[in-house]
């Protein structure tokens, strides 16, 4: 049986919440941030990408490393540090390195329709995990997720 916290064959909770106090609405924001993200990147563009390196656990990684990196961007905002959210270049090229700026930048526009698409479905969701983000989250706890 594989470890769940090195196992990235697939985006899953425990990779953004390992401890109890981990399990946050924002820290479950971040994992819903990751497999939008994942799912928003074509299969073509994950096949070249696979071609220069990256397998599917280094994707997800990556993924996950871009999700973790807009948290601080989206604290920024909340904070009135930056007047509006925004998905830099220098966030993806941190979360997916040694790529040239074409594929960075479709990597950066995966991430934007990404980012919308998950801001629509938290519009109607209840659980408002940023802004209740230091609440416990019980998503964390449901086997769906952890399977």
């Amino acid at each position: 049986m594989t470890n769940p916290n090195t196992d990235f064959s697939t985006i899953k909770p425990i990779h953004f919440a390992k401890t109890r106090k981990d399990k946050t609405k924002f820290n479950w924001f971040a994992f819903e941030l990751a497999s939008e993200i994942d799912v928003a990147v074509p299969n073509k563009l994950k096949k070249y990408l696979s071609k220069h390196g990256y397998t599917q656990a280094s994707f997800n990684q990556s993924c996950i490393r871009l999700a973790t990196l807009l948290q601080s961007t989206v604290l920024k905002k909340l904070n009135g540090q930056i007047p509006d959210m925004e998905i830099s270049h220098a966030h993806v090229e941190a979360a997916f390195p040694n790529l040239n700026d074409k594929t960075l930048n479709e990597l950066l526009d995966c991430t934007g329709n990404a980012w919308g698409r998950l801001l629509d479905g938290c519009v109607n969701c209840p659980s408002a995990c940023v802004s209740n983000r230091k609440d416990y989250a019980p998503m964390f706890d449901d086997e769906t997720f952890s399977a």
